[in-house]
Parts: C-alpha cells; structure tokens; sequence
C-alpha cells in the first residue's frame, strides 16, 4: 500500500511539472510580440486569436489586426477589423513578405502558410515571410458577411435574411474594389515598399487588380485558377457550367469496367437515373439524415473539380449503389471540414456586390435558363421560373466592377500565370485571356483540376513558380509554358 502511495505521488509530483513547464512554454510564447511598421505581431495562441483556427496554428505562426474604413469615402465611419497572420523567415536576410490570397470569394487564407511542407513551400519560407489574412467581411474579419440560417431556396427571403444579419450599412461594401484599397492599406500598414503576392481562383481577381491599380508596390504576382476581370456574373456562369459539363462527360467516359452507371444510356440520363434509384433505397448519413439525389449531388460537385478525386467517386457511387456508406460518410466529414473554413454567404454576396446583373425579371430568368442548360447532368427535377432569380435579382445595390478598365501599361510588373487546361471554375481561356492582356508568361498542365501551385501536385509547376517568385524577371523562353 506504502509502495502504491509513493508511486501515486511520484505520478502527480511529474504531472505537475509537466503542467508547470507546459504553462510556463504557453506564458513564454504569448509574451513574444514583433513589431513591422504599424503592427505588432503576436503568438496565433493568445485566446484573442486562437478562435481564427479549426486546427491549432504553428507555435511559430504570429496574428495580428488591421482596421479598415466600410466605406473610404467616410474614414472616421463604421470600420473593418482585418486578421493577419505572419510565418516568420527561416533566414534573417529575406526578400520580404510574400501574401497568400485565397478563393471563394469565402475563403481566408490565415493558415495557408503552414501547408507549405514540401521542398518548395520550404524555400519560399526560406525566402519570405508568408502572410494570410481574411478579407473584409470573411470571418474571422468583423463584422462578418452572415444571412443566418436562411437557405437560398427562396432568394427573396434569403436576401432579407442578409440584409438582416449582415447590415445594410455593410452588405454595400463588400466588394472587391473595396478589398483591393484594403491591401494597399495593409501594405501601407507593414512599413513594406513592395511585397509579393500568390492568389488562388478568386484570389487571382485581387492581385490582377491590385497589380493594375498600385503597380509601383506589387514585386511579384502569381495568379493560379484566373479570373478574367472582364466578365461579367453570367458569362462567369455560363463558362462554368459549360466547362462543370465537360468534366462530368470525362468522368462518366473513364470510369471503370464495372461501373454502376448504365452506358446503354445518355450519360447525363444514366447519371439522374442512379442517383433516384440510390434514394430509393432510403438510406441514411452518420447523422441519421436521408441520402437523397441532392445531398449526393452536392459531394459529386466538391470532387469533380480535380480528376484525382474521381475514383473516390467510384467508389462512394459503387458502395451506395450495393446500400453500403461508409465513403459517402467519409467525403461528407472531407465537405464539413472544408465548410468551417468557407462562407456561402460570402461567396453569393460579394459576387452580386462585384457583378449582379441589372436586368427585367423575364430577361434574368431567360440568361438563367440559357445558363443551366449548360449543364444538364445536373437536373434533377425542374425548375419553376421564379426559381431562377437568385440573391443577386434582389441585389439592392449598384454592382461596382469597371469590366472595361484596363490600366496595365509599361509600368505594370511581371506577373506569372497558371492554369490546368480543364478547369471548369475558372477555364483556361481565362488564363490565356489575362496572360495576354498583361502580356506575361502562362504555366500550364493537360489535367482536369482548379489550381496546383505548391500543392506537391506538379513538380514543374513549383519550380517556375518558386523561380519567379525569387527572381520575377526570370525569362521563361516562351509565353506558353506547358508542365506535363
């Protein structure tokens, strides 16, 4: 019993030492602050900013804010608060802050510095400081683009619903005009002559901009997954659904010998066919909801964007197909994983504040339908007319983007271009459209995917891009630059 005692003792004695030099490391690491210019960087673990993350952040990551005007016009008005975050140089000489800019619009890129694992991400950490930040109105930034629990079945309501949540005052000024004088701000607020930037899908919108409209402060720019700034909301969504349709007819013609889908059938007809006939058999998610024709769609749409991801569709279709789910529940824990980080809300709302369409209820409903028709592997049931006026239909507001301007001249600096060849999200025309008009280099790859930069997907690819953004007056030998 003695023995049992003392060792009991010994076990909580070393407990609370742990615990004493657990705290002391948590003490010593949130007492660290670095100041650049205007910021003070602080440990991403004080409780202030640990909320930012669903996963913990690097001990070595640090976050900071910058406060931004709503509207620029009424700087001592209503303002933004922006999050930061900065993961610090491996080197003490470096070539400055390099900005990560993520998609959506929706997505933050606060903790995108950490993925850089491989050799290349480890050179640019060797070179740069990499910095994240959330975009005015994506949380963590507040206030935060919201419409509740409002679903967009009915856009009017749902409309209301962010009016309501969001503010009036707000929803005006969530565009990306507004987010690019941001940048420039935050530049400003870094002390940073020049820095560079890398942006992914929607991304690419900001640094294109940017580029266009503080030429002399952009050093380096690389846009992967481009955004052709010259169109409009519905060309946008024709060009998707069209190019959505092209990689569904792809992913139907390879898959495998047993397929479940009939190919006796239009494909599109054999698609809708399977999904009614697995919601038949009335099964049921790990949270006990019924898989329907919707909620596998909704799985079927994440993956089909990059062709790596089919045969994880394959396999979910054969598994549902024989009433087994186990792959639908794991590519169901990927999306809900994928969405804390991602605001729908944000993406519908800054898309209608950058480009909602001002046009009569008939003449809206008609370019919808021209849209939709793009891509009918997709219909399910069909429409109702009404149906088809969207949240942007009831956009209050002037939509701000200026598609005609074009202010690149001898003074914009090189940027460097990246695309797959089939990508639906943001097609290759895009690309090659933007690569010209700056007249820059494109990098592109022969696959179905939306973006690939440090990805450890495509080691051609990186090199060019690490290259670059070491040296952006790097010559590639020639405009088109294929990466098998």
């Amino acid at each position: 019993m003695q023995f049992i005692k003392k060792v009991l003792t010994y076990i909580a004695l070393l407990l609370a030492i742990i615990i004493v030099v657990l705290l002391g490391f948590y003490l010593y690491i949130i007492s660290q602050s670095t100041r650049q210019g205007d910021i003070v960087w602080q440990s991403c673990y004080r409780l202030a900013y640990l909320s930012w993350f669903v996963v913990p952040p690097s001990v070595k990551l640090q976050c900071a804010t910058v406060s931004v005007p709503v509207d620029y016009d009424k700087p001592d008005g209503r303002h933004f608060v922006i999050p930061l975050t900065r993961l610090p140089s491996h080197s003490e000489i470096t070539m400055g802050d390099l900005l990560i800019l993520n998609g959506g619009p929706g997505s933050h890129s606060l903790d995108m510095g950490m993925m850089m694992t491989d050799a290349f991400g480890q050179r640019l950490r060797y070179n740069f400081h990499i910095l994240g930040y959330a975009p005015r109105g994506i949380s963590p930034s507040n206030p935060a683009i919201s419409c509740g629990e409002q679903d967009d079945s009915d856009a009017q309501a749902y409309m209301n619903a962010c009016i309501k949540h969001t503010g009036a005052d707000i929803l005006p000024f969530i565009s990306s005009k507004q987010v690019v004088r941001d940048l420039e701000m935050i530049r400003q607020s870094l002390g940073d002559d020049t820095w560079s930037m890398l942006g992914y899908s929607y991304g690419t919108k900001l640094v294109a901009k940017y580029a266009e409209h503080y030429p002399s402060h952009l050093r380096a720019g690389v846009l992967d997954g481009v955004v052709d700034t010259s169109e409009e909301l519905f060309t946008i969504l024709h060009h998707q659904y069209k190019g959505a349709q092209v990689a569904f007819e792809a992913f139907m013609k390879n898959c495998p010998a047993d397929c479940v889908f009939d190919r006796n059938q239009d494909p599109n007809q054999a698609f809708i066919a399977k999904l009614k006939d697995i919601e038949q058999k009335n099964l049921t998610d790990k949270n006990g909801d019924l898989i329907d024709s919707e909620s596998i769609l909704k799985i079927f749409n994440n993956n089909l964007t990059d062709e790596s991801y089919w045969q994880d569709l394959y396999v979910m279709f054969a598994q549902l197909d024989k009433g087994q789910t186990s792959e639908y529940n794991i590519q169901q824990l990927i999306a809900e994983f994928g969405e804390q980080g991602f605001s729908e809300d944000a993406l519908t709302l800054v898309n209608c504040a950058d480009s909602a369409p001002k046009l009569s209820k008939d003449d809206y409903i008609k370019q919808a339908k021209i849209i939709d028709k793009q891509a009918p592997y997709d219909d399910i049931t069909p429409k109702r007319d009404d149906e088809y006026l969207d949240a942007c239909y009831h956009w209050q507001w002037q939509a701000v983007d200026d598609l005609n301007e074009n202010l690149v001249t001898t003074a914009t600096p090189n940027l460097l271009f990246v695309a797959q060849k089939y990508d639906f999200a943001t097609p290759f025309a895009n690309a090659k459209t933007m690569a010209d008009r700056f007249n820059d280099t494109l990098i592109y790859t022969p696959y179905y995917g939306h973006t690939v930069s440090l990805s450890d997907m495509n080691a051609c690819v990186d090199t060019h891009v690490v290259n670059y953004l070491i040296n952006p007056k790097t010559d590639f030998g020639e405009r088109y630059v294929f990466c098998q």
